[in-house]
Order: C-alpha cells, then sequence, then structure tokens
C-alpha cells in the first residue's frame, strides 16, 4: 500500500468539492494498478481541473532532459501542464481557479533525481497562491540510507535545488514536511501528507518513475553510476534491464578487472564480451553507501586513467559532474589526488561545522 491507499480509505475526503490540480505520472497507482486520477475521480469528492507532469512527462516516455509540451489527456480530456517544457515551475495563471494541489509522484530519494525539485517548486507555487496541498508517500528503494555531500549553494540548479544529502533516503511525503519546516516562505503552506506506515518497495509491482529506472536495483544504484552523464565515454546501459548496474567504457584499466575496489555494500563483477568494465550488485543494503561507492571508483580509474580522462577531454562536461553532486569540492578533490577516505571524510567535517 501506498498513501493513495491510505486517502482512499477515508471515509470524508478532506476539502469536499475543491477544485484539483495534481502532480502526477503514470507510475501514481494504487496497489491494485489503478492510477490516481482514476482513483479519485471516482470517488466524486473532487473537480480534477488540471493535471501537472514532472522530468519525463505524464506518462513517463519522454528521455532525460527532453522538453515535454504542454497537451490535453487523451482518455481523462484534462489538460496536462508540463513542469519539464518552457516553465519548470507552475506560473501563476496555471493555478488560477485551483483549492487544492495533490501530488503523487515515485520518487527515489536522490537529490539529483529532478521530482525532488519539482516538489520544492510547486511547493512554493502553492504557498504564494494560497492553496493548501496533500503529498502522496510512497516508499523509496533507498530508505533510510544517506550519503553524499550536501547542497553547495553556488552549485544550486534543477538537478540540485534540496539542501540535503545527495542521497536523502526519504519518499516525497517526509521530504515535503522537511521543506515546509526549514524554508520560511513555505511555513504557512497548508500541507497534509497521506502515508502508510508499513508500505515497502514491490519489485513485482515496480513501474518504472522514468524510463531508464527500470527495476528497485536500478533505482539503488542509480547515484552510484548517474556521474556517466558528465563523462562522455562511460556507457551504464541506460533503458536496459542492468541500467545503472552496468559502468563500462573503451580500455577500461586491465588490473581493475582483476582486482576491482572494496565497496560499501555493493560488489563489482568485470564484464565479459565486448564490453569491459563492471556489473555492479548490492550484496547488504543496510551497509550499502551509493555516492561513497561511486567516489571510492572514480579515485580508482583517476589513479589508473589520469584525471584528464575523467574530465579535460573534450565532450566531458565538469560543470555538469558538479551540478550533479550539488558542489565543485569532490570534482576539485579528485583532481587534487585525494583518496576516496579523505573526500568522504570531508561530507561529515562539513555537516558538522553546520
Amino acid at each position: 500500500m501506498s498513501g493513495l491507499d491510505r486517502l482512499l480509505q477515508e471515509k470524508h475526503l478532506p476539502f469536499p468539492g475543491a477544485r484539483v490540480g495534481i502532480l502526477a505520472h503514470h507510475a501514481s497507482v494504487n496497489l491494485h494498478g489503478r492510477h490516481t486520477v482514476d482513483c479519485l475521480l471516482e470517488t466524486k469528492a473532487w473537480r480534477i481541473e488540471k493535471l501537472f507532469s514532472p522530468e519525463h512527462g505524464f506518462f513517463g516516455r519522454a528521455a532525460a532532459g527532453e522538453e515535454v509540451e504542454n497537451s490535453l489527456h487523451p482518455t481523462w480530456k484534462i489538460p496536462v501542464h508540463s513542469l519539464y517544457g518552457e516553465h519548470r515551475s507552475p506560473p501563476p495563471a496555471w493555478l488560477e481557479n485551483l483549492d487544492l494541489m495533490i501530488v503523487d509522484l515515485q520518487d527515489l530519494g536522490i537529490r539529483c533525481y529532478t521530482y525532488a525539485s519539482s516538489l520544492l517548486l510547486m511547493m512554493r507555487a502553492c504557498a504564494q497562491a494560497g492553496i493548501p496541498m496533500l503529498v502522496i508517500e510512497r516508499p523509496t528503494p533507498l530508505a533510510g540510507i544517506v550519503d553524499g555531500p550536501d547542497l553547495d549553494p553556488q552549485c544550486e540548479s534543477f538537478v540540485g535545488m534540496i539542501d540535503l544529502p545527495l542521497v536523502f533516503g526519504r519518499g516525497q511525503g517526509d521530504l515535503a514536511e522537511f521543506l515546509k519546516s526549514h524554508h520560511s516562505g513555505l511555513r504557512d503552506l497548508q500541507l497534509q501528507v497521506f502515508r502508510d506506515s508499513d508500505a515497502v518497495v514491490d519489485t513485482e509491482k515496480w513501474i518504472p518513475p522514468s524510463p531508464a529506472i527500470v527495476s528497485p536495483a536500478c533505482a539503488r544504484l542509480y547515484p552510484v553510476t548517474v556521474w556517466c552523464e558528465a563523462i562522455a565515454d562511460i556507457d551504464v546501459d541506460r533503458g536496459n534491464a542492468d541500467s545503472f548496474a552496468i559502468w563500462c567504457m573503451p580500455d577500461f584499466p586491465a588490473e581493475l578487472l582483476k582486482n576491482p575496489p572494496i565497496f560499501k555494500g555493493m560488489r563489482a563483477t568485470a564484464l565479459t564480451g565486448k564490453r569491459s568494465g563492471y556489473h555492479f550488485q548490492i550484496d547488504e543494503l543496510s551497509r550499502f553507501k551509493p555516492v561513497e561507492n561511486a567516489v571510492i571508483l572514480l579515485c580508482a580509474l583517476r589513479d589508473h586513467l589520469g584525471v584528464e580522462r575523467l574530465f579535460s577531454q573534450p565532450d566531458n562536461r565538469p560543470e555538469f559532474f558538479d551540478k550533479l553532486m550539488g558542489t565543485s569540492s569532490v570534482r576539485e578533490q579528485l583532481m587534487a589526488g585525494l583518496s576516496a577516505e579523505e573526500i568522504v571524510n570531508s561530507w561529515s567535517v562539513s555537516r558538522q561545522s553546520t
């Protein structure tokens, strides 16, 4: 069960007769696979006036970074306003005549996965417009795992807007409550979260919240290997069954294939065949440190290939690496030759100082 099932059990839904907007996508379903909009239309408690979609669109088909246009839902005939096109935040005109906003997104609990940014921007817009918000909590594949550096305001972008560690291990309900309590502009927002305390990720019923996150395993390994988006010659098998569980590149160091680094809660197996690199599997989720593992891997590659291979080739994007990480310090420390342990320890020191 998710928070949606909990909401649907209410005998009397809040804000009866409200004109409602819903920020959702194709993974917004109940225990039986019915979409949030279908379920809420059936209750007849609210008038659903507008839909809003995050990156990848309402149907989850758009590629990473692909802009999506506004549309009319073909079945429900409700306007779908894209928050990954001309606008990332809903302009005031899109919120006119709404009495309530519902947010129901399957998230990963990772700052650079952009649904966290969409939630924050929608909260800001609703706070300014005086529109109450209900947030549906869904279990995250990285529940309880906290890892990685905090956000440096100088690196803030749409792939990093939340002032939490890179992996913060919470669903959107918990995130919404944190944002409301830590952002002065959100403290007057009327917020209610619906959750089921026993909800867990069901692998068999997993619906990819974006095209490449095809399983909970892919979601858990995403923060280990997402950095390939900034390093041109690395492949993570995006969109296939092992998305983000694969890390391969031309002339992968033979020594690393024979002797992989020691990772936290994860093991690396050398790929066989035409591709040269690793296949990652999580051994012990309770010990799993995805961002620390990413740094261990990057340090090993740096030591065998040279730092230029990671950041100085023409097609590489060091500035995007910094945005994904939420800080330039990790790249700078890698370039300066610091060890993985030194880089990881700097996160905890920084956290203690603040």
